[in-house]
Protein backbone atom coordinates (compact mmCIF):
# COMPACT_ATOMS: atom_id res chain seq x y z
CA UNK A 1 0.00 0.00 0.00
CA UNK A 2 1.30 3.27 -1.16
CA UNK A 3 1.23 5.83 1.67
CA UNK A 4 -0.72 9.22 1.52
CA UNK A 5 0.00 12.32 2.67
CA UNK A 6 -2.93 14.25 3.43
CA UNK A 7 -3.34 17.58 4.73
CA UNK A 8 -6.38 17.74 6.94
CA UNK A 9 -7.18 21.54 8.42
CA UNK A 10 -9.22 24.50 9.13
CA UNK A 11 -8.69 27.92 7.73
CA UNK A 12 -10.11 31.47 8.27
CA UNK A 13 -12.22 32.81 4.92
CA UNK A 14 -8.99 35.04 4.63
CA UNK A 15 -6.44 32.28 4.88
CA UNK A 16 -5.20 32.14 7.96
CA UNK A 17 -4.70 28.91 10.75
CA UNK A 18 -4.50 31.11 13.52
CA UNK A 19 -4.18 34.66 14.81
CA UNK A 20 -1.12 36.20 14.91
CA UNK A 21 -0.12 35.24 18.13
CA UNK A 22 -0.82 31.37 17.22
CA UNK A 23 -4.33 31.22 18.79
CA UNK A 24 -7.02 29.43 17.05
CA UNK A 25 -10.09 30.60 19.29
CA UNK A 26 -11.71 31.45 16.18
CA UNK A 27 -12.30 27.79 15.47
CA UNK A 28 -14.73 27.11 18.45
CA UNK A 29 -16.59 30.31 17.82
CA UNK A 30 -18.63 28.77 14.90
CA UNK A 31 -21.19 26.54 16.18
CA UNK A 32 -20.15 22.71 15.39
CA UNK A 33 -22.51 20.97 12.93
CA UNK A 34 -23.65 17.48 13.27
CA UNK A 35 -22.16 15.26 12.46
CA UNK A 36 -18.59 16.50 13.35
CA UNK A 37 -17.29 17.20 9.36
CA UNK A 38 -16.12 13.74 9.32
CA UNK A 39 -12.89 13.70 11.84
CA UNK A 40 -13.45 11.22 13.62
CA UNK A 41 -13.84 9.04 10.37
CA UNK A 42 -10.88 10.30 9.05
CA UNK A 43 -9.10 9.93 12.40
CA UNK A 44 -9.79 6.26 12.61
CA UNK A 45 -7.94 6.16 8.43
CA UNK A 46 -4.66 7.93 10.11
CA UNK A 47 -1.69 5.86 10.74
CA UNK A 48 0.55 8.73 11.76
CA UNK A 49 0.78 12.45 12.15
CA UNK A 50 3.48 14.96 11.26
CA UNK A 51 3.18 18.30 13.46
CA UNK A 52 5.76 21.09 13.12
CA UNK A 53 6.85 22.00 16.48
CA UNK A 54 4.75 25.38 16.77
CA UNK A 55 2.01 23.40 16.41
CA UNK A 56 3.33 20.96 18.58
CA UNK A 57 3.95 23.26 21.60
CA UNK A 58 0.39 24.91 21.22
CA UNK A 59 -1.18 21.68 21.37
CA UNK A 60 0.85 20.64 24.47
CA UNK A 61 1.13 24.38 26.24
CA UNK A 62 -1.91 25.88 25.28
CA UNK A 63 -4.80 23.43 23.91
CA UNK A 64 -4.48 20.58 26.12
CA UNK A 65 -1.93 20.90 28.61
CA UNK A 66 -3.10 18.07 30.77
CA UNK A 67 -3.63 15.54 28.54
CA UNK A 68 -1.87 14.68 25.13
CA UNK A 69 -5.01 14.75 22.73
CA UNK A 70 -3.63 11.60 20.65
CA UNK A 71 -2.49 9.52 22.82
CA UNK A 72 -1.30 5.85 20.97
CA UNK A 73 -1.05 7.86 17.54
CA UNK A 74 2.43 7.92 16.05
CA UNK A 75 3.04 11.62 16.02
CA UNK A 76 6.32 13.31 14.84
CA UNK A 77 7.77 16.39 15.32
CA UNK A 78 9.67 18.30 12.68
CA UNK A 79 11.63 20.91 14.67
CA UNK A 80 14.44 22.65 15.45
CA UNK A 81 14.80 23.26 18.73
CA UNK A 82 15.73 21.00 21.56
CA UNK A 83 12.75 19.91 23.66
CA UNK A 84 12.44 17.59 26.83
CA UNK A 85 11.69 13.88 26.20
CA UNK A 86 8.07 13.79 25.68
CA UNK A 87 6.59 9.47 25.54
CA UNK A 88 3.82 11.05 22.99
CA UNK A 89 5.82 11.83 19.97
CA UNK A 90 9.01 11.48 18.16
CA UNK A 91 11.40 15.23 17.46
CA UNK A 92 12.90 14.63 13.78
CA UNK A 93 15.26 17.61 12.81
CA UNK A 94 14.69 16.55 9.16
CA UNK A 95 13.64 18.57 6.88
CA UNK A 96 9.44 17.83 5.68
CA UNK A 97 10.53 16.32 2.30
CA UNK A 98 10.68 12.88 0.65
CA UNK A 99 13.26 11.63 3.49
CA UNK A 100 11.01 12.32 6.02
CA UNK A 101 8.22 10.93 4.75
CA UNK A 102 10.57 7.35 3.64
CA UNK A 103 11.48 6.85 7.44
CA UNK A 104 7.53 7.62 8.53
CA UNK A 105 6.43 5.38 5.90
CA UNK A 106 8.87 2.37 6.84
CA UNK A 107 6.84 2.23 10.16
CA UNK A 108 3.52 3.27 9.18
CA UNK A 109 1.86 1.78 6.06
CA UNK A 110 -1.32 3.92 4.78
CA UNK A 111 -2.78 7.40 5.61
CA UNK A 112 -0.37 9.85 6.86
CA UNK A 113 -2.04 13.26 8.68
CA UNK A 114 -0.14 16.45 8.12
CA UNK A 115 -1.34 18.49 10.85
CA UNK A 116 0.50 21.26 10.54
CA UNK A 117 1.93 24.69 10.93
CA UNK A 118 2.15 26.79 7.51
CA UNK A 119 5.97 26.18 7.65
CA UNK A 120 5.51 22.58 7.46
CA UNK A 121 2.62 22.51 4.64
CA UNK A 122 5.46 25.02 3.08
CA UNK A 123 7.96 22.35 2.83
CA UNK A 124 6.04 19.39 1.97
CA UNK A 125 4.27 21.45 -0.82
CA UNK A 126 8.31 22.25 -1.79
CA UNK A 127 8.54 18.91 -2.07
CA UNK A 128 5.31 18.30 -4.26
CA UNK A 129 4.42 15.41 -1.41
CA UNK A 130 0.82 16.40 -0.03
CA UNK A 131 -1.32 13.98 -1.97
CA UNK A 132 -4.97 15.27 -0.58
CA UNK A 133 -5.97 18.25 0.95
CA UNK A 134 -9.28 18.71 3.58
CA UNK A 135 -9.56 22.22 3.47
CA UNK A 136 -12.14 23.58 6.31
CA UNK A 137 -13.21 27.32 5.96
CA UNK A 138 -14.60 29.01 9.25
CA UNK A 139 -16.91 32.03 8.32
CA UNK A 140 -14.22 34.33 10.05
CA UNK A 141 -12.17 36.83 8.90
CA UNK A 142 -8.82 37.49 10.71
CA UNK A 143 -7.40 40.18 8.74
CA UNK A 144 -3.95 39.16 9.97
CA UNK A 145 -2.31 35.75 11.37
CA UNK A 146 -0.85 32.57 10.33
CA UNK A 147 -1.25 32.24 6.76
CA UNK A 148 -2.12 28.40 5.63
CA UNK A 149 -0.07 29.23 2.36
CA UNK A 150 3.29 31.24 3.56
CA UNK A 151 4.25 33.47 0.65
CA UNK A 152 6.85 31.54 -1.44
CA UNK A 153 5.32 27.92 -1.77
CA UNK A 154 5.19 26.71 -5.46
CA UNK A 155 2.71 26.91 -7.86
CA UNK A 156 0.38 23.42 -7.36
CA UNK A 157 -2.02 21.99 -9.56
CA UNK A 158 -4.86 20.87 -7.81
CA UNK A 159 -8.11 18.35 -8.89
CA UNK A 160 -11.38 19.34 -7.11
CA UNK A 161 -12.88 16.34 -5.25
CA UNK A 162 -15.52 18.08 -3.24
CA UNK A 163 -16.91 21.41 -2.17
CA UNK A 164 -20.18 21.32 0.30
CA UNK A 165 -21.04 23.43 3.09
CA UNK A 166 -21.64 21.77 6.06
CA UNK A 167 -23.54 24.38 8.46
CA UNK A 168 -21.54 27.64 8.17
CA UNK A 169 -18.46 25.87 7.26
CA UNK A 170 -16.99 25.23 4.06
CA UNK A 171 -15.75 22.12 3.23
CA UNK A 172 -12.69 21.77 -0.01
CA UNK A 173 -11.29 18.55 -0.86
CA UNK A 174 -8.62 18.58 -3.31
CA UNK A 175 -6.26 16.24 -4.48
CA UNK A 176 -2.92 16.33 -6.52
CA UNK A 177 -3.51 16.70 -9.85
CA UNK A 178 -1.72 13.39 -12.14
CA UNK A 179 0.40 15.21 -14.74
Amino acid sequence: MKNKLILYIAMSLDGYIADKDGGIGFLDETPSPSPDLGYEDFYRSVQAMILGGKTYRQIKNVLSPAQWPYEGMPCYVCSRRQHPYDSNVQFTSLPPGQQLLDLISRQHKGTIWLVGGGEIVHGFMQANLIDTYYIYVMPTLLGNGIPLFPKGFPQTKLRLESCKNIGEIVELIYHKAVL
